[in-house]
């Protein structure tokens, strides 16, 4: 045996043993689980997967307008959302409709939607529209609205009430809690076997417009006490008051804890009914915005208020982004600073529109667990149009095989990318090669050595290695070509390029690609692009 061909087995000895090893970890995880178990998110490596029916999911959700999730709108709204090729539906349960008066609770909204979902096929995650909305306290019931003696709101500097719920009135967060306890309860009893729903937000982008903090008699109280041990521990700050810790940031931060505590304690007990996945998601502080109460919510998890948010809140399983944005290095920021050991990359809304469609690939190629647009539902319009087809393009092409792409993204088997505006070539690693990743060059024939790039940056591509020797690719507006670069003397080649598809999570042959199809590398259009298996070797 040659040096190098021991190389290259040795290898293949590596891939298999570290295929045995995360193999060995899932089916530690799942195969003693039922088909059905309850779904849950896992963790390995400072890498996750949502598990939905013993198995990693990825969410390729679409999210309803906030007044679409009531029974008589509902049928038209869930058949755009399967228009889009979506697997799961983002819909809010309303509080106000869901206990119009205390201690009573109507279930048909909840009941319809389920029901619906379930005839399309549909997953879906909840969206708890409880005590905040959007820094707001618009969607509390009409009977708390009308009584604040008994459930106050947060007061600004000057002693004025706000539309925000205190989150230090016991009575607001009792009453919270019970609402959100009897909405688990009902569901683990309509859906604790079939597992339609798979995720549910608990609140809606929390925190306060209008006020950086509550400055009632209880908060101001609170304010004046030692931060929580806990806080400053994870922290990693000296023992004080909010403002001896703080400082400048002291209220926010003070509003933070208070908020995320809040909904810890929400979610705690909706859990004790029925332990589905929980997250909340956020209003950013981005794109230039800097003043908490005003530019966005304060309190929210925004990046600033991260770790004090995930030690406040350990029953919320991830926190998700809400970017409305399609700027590269905007978004990609933001994903960067929710993707983390202790976090998985999640876009719980992003802009309904085609500049947004291959973040989705940057997503998956940070470890992601899903990506949802919002506001899909409603009348058509040209802008609507051009949303669509960019969307639906992206699910369609990879919801057949998300399970492939959820499990890659766990072992860390899959990259992807999107176009960045002005670099107009990307190089992913896998080991011994390199996938060469461009855009712009001509659907056949030499590319020119300065490549111009997408004139609307929508170039993504997908890789996962299925073997030492073997990728699975697929895209949009891009080229890509394997190349070997272990420096051991021996060349790569292409063996093998195979186009098909995967139906019930089995590939599906259609046929093989060489000659004018693969010597200019494999070319990704815009339209219907395909999904091949390459087998590369050595010679």
């Amino acid at each position: 045996m040659t040096a190098s061909g021991f190389s290259i087995r040795r290898g293949a000895v590596r891939w298999s043993l570290r295929r045995a090893v995360t193999g060995l970890l899932l089916f530690g995880l799942c195969a003693t689980a039922a088909a059905q178990e309850l779904p849950r998110l896992i963790r390995a490596q400072d890498r996750y997967a949502l598990l939905v029916d013993g198995a990693p999911y990825t969410v390729l959700a679409a999210q309803l307008h906030n007044s679409s999730a009531w029974p008589a709108v509902l049928p038209g709204a869930l058949d755009q959302v399967v228009a889009l090729h979506a697997n799961t539906v983002e819909a809010p349960v309303y509080w106000e409709q869901f206990e119009p008066s205390p201690g009573r609770y109507d279930t048909t909204n909840l009941d319809a939607l389920i029901a619906q979902a379930r005839q399309r096929d549909l997953r879906v995650a909840l969206l708890w529209f409880g005590s905040w909305k959007n820094g707001q306290m618009h969607y509390v019931p009409e009977w708390i609205k009308r009584d604040a003696a008994t459930y106050p709101r947060a007061l600004d500097e000057r002693g004025q009430p706000t539309e925000v719920l205190s989150p230090h009135a016991s009575a607001n967060l009792e009453a919270d809690q019970r609402a959100f306890s009897a909405l688990m309860a009902h569901l683990r009893k309509i859906d604790g076997q079939r597992h339609t729903v798979i995720l549910v937000q608990v609140e809606n982008e929390p925190g306060a417009i209008g006020t950086v903090r509550d400055h009632g008699a209880a908060a101001n109280a609170a304010f004046a006490q030692s931060v929580p041990a806990a806080i400053t521990a994870r922290l990693g700050k000296p023992a004080g008051t909010w403002q001896q810790v703080f400082g400048p940031d002291a209220e926010e931060a003070f509003n933070a804890y208070a908020t995320a505590h809040y909904i810890e304690q929400v979610a705690a007990a909706g859990k004790q009914a029925y332990p589905l996945p929980m997250y909340v998601n956020t209003w950013l502080r981005y794109k230039g915005k800097k003043y908490p109460g005003l530019d966005y919510p304060s309190g929210g998890a925004t990046v600033n208020m991260f770790e004090l948010w995930r030690a406040a809140s350990p029953s919320i399983d991830f926190i998700g982004t809400d970017i409305y944005t399609n700027d590269y290095n905007e978004y990609t920021k933001v994903i960067g600073q929710y993707a983390r050991a202790d976090n998985p990359a999640w876009v719980s809304e992003t802009g309904f529109e085609p500049g947004t469609a291959p973040y989705l690939f940057h997503v998956l190629g940070q470890g992601g667990i899903g990506f949802s647009v919002f506001g899909v539902d409603g009348a058509d319009s040209p802008e609507k149009e051009a949303a669509s087809a960019a969307h639906a393009a992206n699910f369609g092409l990879l919801a057949p095989m998300q399970r492939i792409l959820a499990k890659a993204a766990f072992e860390g088997r899959l990259q992807a990318v999107a176009e960045q505006p002005g670099q107009p070539r990307r190089t992913l690693r896998f080991g011994d090669w390199e996938v060469r990743v461009s855009y712009g060059a001509p659907a056949w024939g030499d590319a020119d050595p300065i490549l111009p790039g997408n004139s609307d940056h929508a170039g993504r591509l997908l890789v996962v290695q299925t073997a030492p020797e073997q990728f699975l690719l697929t895209g949009f507006a891009a080229r890509a070509e394997l190349a070997r670069v272990a420096d051991d003397g021996r060349h790569g080649q292409l063996l093998r390029v195979e186009q098909g598809r995967y139906q019930d999570g089995q590939w599906r042959f259609e046929r093989l690609l060489n000659g004018d199809q693969t010597d200019y590398g494999l070319n990704f259009g815009r339209e219907d692009p395909p999904v091949l298996r390459v087998t590369v070797g050595t010679y």
